[in-house]
Parts: C-alpha cells; sequence; structure tokens
C-alpha cells in the first residue's frame, strides 16, 4: 500500500463518546469516488475507522483507495489520525479475473469451433469478458484519480468529525 495522505482532526470530546456517535453514524457516504464508486463508513469499538467499498461479493469492484483512521487520546485531548492508501494490490486481483475470463472465453471459442459447444451460448462468456475488459482499461483511471479520491475521503471524514464535535450544539 503507498500512502498518499495523513493527518489528524481534534476532537472535543472523550474517545468513548467519540467511537459511540462514530459507530451511530455508521454507513453510506453521499460522495462517490472515481466517479461512480460509492463509499462507506465504518466505525469499531476499539475505535478504528475505515471508509471504503461498501460490503461486495466481488474483489474486482473494489476500489484501490481507502482511508484508514483511529481515534486516540494524548495529553487529555482526544483526535481522529489517519491515512489514505492506494492499494496496487487490488489491481492484481482484477487483473486475475480478468486471465479467467479470457481463459474462459477462449475454451468456449475452442469448444464451439470444435463443435463440442453450442455458438448460441458463446456470447454468455464473451460478454463478461468485454465488461472485465472494459474494467480493466479502467484500473489505470483509478490510480490517476488516487489523489482526488483521497481529498474526497478525507473532506467525508472532516464532515463527520465536525459532525461529532457539533453533536449536541
Amino acid at each position: 500500500m503507498k500512502k498518499l495522505r495523513q493527518g489528524r482532526y481534534e476532537l472535543f470530546t472523550t474517545k468513548a463518546d467519540a467511537i459511540d456517535k462514530f459507530m451511530q453514524m455508521q454507513g453510506p457516504c453521499r460522495e462517490v469516488i472515481g466517479g461512480e464508486d460509492a463509499i462507506w463508513f465504518y466505525c469499531r469499538k476499539n475505535g478504528r475507522i475505515v471508509i471504503s467499498d461498501p460490503p461486495q461479493s466481488r474483489a474486482e469492484n473494489d476500489n484501490s483507495t481507502k482511508l484508514f483512521a483511529e481515534i486516540t487520546e494524548q495529553d487529555g485531548k482526544t483526535y481522529v489520525t489517519y491515512y489514505t492508501a492506494f492499494s496496487k494490490a487490488n489491481n492484481v486481483v482484477k487483473f486475475i479475473w480478468f486471465a479467467v475470463y479470457v481463459l474462459l472465453a477462449a475454451v468456449s471459442v475452442v469448444l464451439a469451433v470444435t463443435g463440442a459447444y453450442p455458438v448460441k451460448y458463446l456470447p454468455v462468456v464473451v460478454l463478461p469478458l468485454l465488461f472485465f475488459g472494459a474494467k480493466l482499461f479502467l484500473v489505470a483511471k483509478e490510480e490517476r484519480n488516487a489523489p482526488n479520491d483521497s481529498d474526497i475521503l478525507i473532506n467525508e471524514l472532516g464532515r463527520r468529525v465536525e459532525a461529532v464535535n457539533l453533536w449536541d450544539k
């Protein structure tokens, strides 16, 4: 993982209270990253915060830019220390999925040509291949957008910190 930006926000409450308030705010965010990818805000009981993709069943849909944060206490004050990171490992997973679909398409074409596979089912394999091929072209775009996506994630955390600081007002 490559760290893009890091910093911290001060909270005007206790660590336990901040964790409780952040946990109440868990869920989808209004902002999107990469122009189309939804993001979710997560806070655990131990004070660790993540802003990333919503829960998904398929790894090839993961966005590679994420925000990680932790609520800490230092010198009687409470802080949220964060960093954003871009993971190239997600891109490797996307390439593996693409290779699987290329292999499936190649096998389907060979079977269709030899007559062992009905030609009418060929689009069922070729269309997912085209879809994931297009997705791979977006991988390069995702890496170019990483700094902008990082800013969006930091701004989302900032809004949530502000909400905690203004909670009782």
